[in-house]
């Protein structure tokens, strides 16, 4: 797995690549926790982490890696940030329809509605 770590403004985008399975999605969540520890640090963000978790790349997913997600997102929440995902592939979407979590996650299929999505809350 790959991760391509970029800024807009006060939103940070996670370009993911490759497989979330294994240690791969601890990977990823260390990666995140990373963020949330860096946000915390910085006055201008008041702590808040908006966070854009772009998933085009993501070949497969399993149970860890939604683990994963659903650890990032309670610990983002718990730091008055948002989690977003962007781009859920036809396989990756269906395993997080499956597992009910459509009705936790925002999900988008551009940038901008991302971006936009996460600026009007």
């Amino acid at each position: 797995m790959q991760i391509n770590l970029r800024h807009k403004g006060s939103i940070t985008i996670l370009d993911i690549e490759g497989r979330i399975i294994g240690a791969d999605a601890l990977a990823l969540k260390a990666v995140i926790d990373e963020q949330v520890e860096l946000a915390n640090g910085q006055a201008e963000q008041d702590g808040r982490l908006n966070l854009i978790l772009n998933m085009e790349r993501i070949q497969m997913m399993d149970s860890s890696g939604l683990g994963a997600l659903v650890a990032s997102y309670t610990t983002v929440q718990r730091n008055q940030g948002r989690v977003v995902l962007l781009n859920l592939g036809g396989n990756v979407r269906s395993l997080i329809v499956m597992a009910k979590l459509m009705t936790i996650f925002d999900c988008y299929n551009s940038e901008a509605e991302a971006i936009a999505g996460i600026m009007k809350s």
